[in-house]
């Protein structure tokens, strides 16, 4: 039983370090590219515009969730992709299944008219769950140098450098007990 504590000690800031270099990299790739990052099929997306004022705003970021088509109805709010290739969340005002292809008609709450283009099912992302807001704020400025300094590379130096005290700090307590 005391092996398996020595072992699981070890091994949780291992597993730590990794869960937070596979959050690096993705962060990385994802700003390399158009697709949002995923945790699990969970996805956040920073609000660029206020067309879904009130009900959220510029700057809130939404946190969305894959799901299957068929599970949408009319009053969910979905991302999706448009045919610019821009990513657009807006509420779903209708569903209308043609040719046994479901055509999805959206509206930002703070808009007067339905959006022009009409969605997809391999278009959209996801639903959103909720929303944090402001949170975009913060999720555009650590994108930057700065802030990818301050908030990513400042808390792993932190942590590396803290991880290698502790190992080192025990081998000097034991050398202090064998000289004297």
């Amino acid at each position: 039983m005391e092996q398996v504590v020595k072992i699981v000690k070890k091994a949780i800031p291992i597993v730590i370090f990794l869960l937070i270099m596979m959050i690096i990299v993705s962060i990385f790739i994802s700003l390399n590219s158009n697709k949002p990052l995923s945790f699990f099929g969970y996805k956040p997306l920073t609000v660029l515009s206020n067309s879904m004022a009130p009900t959220f705003e510029a700057g809130d970021v939404i946190i969305t969730r894959e799901m299957d088509a068929d599970d949408l109805k009319e009053g969910d709010i979905i991302s999706y992709y448009n045919q610019e290739n821009n990513l657009i969340t807006h509420r779903i005002t209708s569903i209308v299944g043609e040719d046994g292809v479901k055509h999805f008609y959206t509206q930002g709450d703070n808009n007067n008219t339905v959006d022009e283009d009409v969605t997809t099912a391999n278009e959209i992302v996801g639903k959103e769950l909720f929303h944090i807001p402001n949170l975009g704020f913060l999720s555009q400025y650590t994108k930057g140098p700065m802030g990818f300094l301050l908030f990513i590379i400042v808390p792993l130096t932190g942590y590396v450098c803290l991880t290698v005290y502790e190992r080192i700090k025990p081998k000097k307590k034991e050398e202090e007990f064998t000289k004297s």
